[in-house]
């Protein structure tokens, strides 16, 4: 019985491992990215980046990509996604543009691991 419940555990551990790994600097790791903190991104997000991708992240602002769509901009490279929040994106054919760090230029790199981090806490890896 004492078997069952260690097994039990173990394999209960494993599983909450592999979603998220909390790393030794505080930060967390989704999706294979790393360095951020998901709560504070989750206010800049809120303040700065829903206003067009909208809470849910389904976007609400025409051509604003879904983050919670399979085969999405979640799963793309962590290196192109942090190139459009830190520069901006435009997509041939979309009526707006992304401006560099959302808009507010006072967005620290850390402020924007972290939103790059509760991305992928919040909507997943696109997949």
């Amino acid at each position: 019985m004492r078997n069952m419940f260690s097994t039990a555990a173990l394999t209960g551990g494993v599983l909450l491992a592999s979603v998220s790994l909390a790393l030794a600097d505080g930060s967390h790791e989704y999706c294979g990215f790393n360095g951020g903190d998901p709560a504070h991104g989750k206010v800049i997000f809120e303040q700065t980046c829903s206003a067009c991708h909208g809470k849910d992240g389904h976007g609400v602002v025409p051509g604003t990509p879904d983050f919670t769509a399979k085969g999405g901009v979640l799963s793309k490279p962590h290196a192109d996604l942090s190139d459009h929040i830190h520069n901006g994106f435009s997509e041939p054919g979309k009526p707006l543009a992304m401006p560099p760090r959302g808009g507010n230029p006072e967005l620290s790199d850390q402020d924007i691991k972290d939103v790059h981090t509760y991305l992928h806490k919040e909507f997943g890896c696109g997949k």
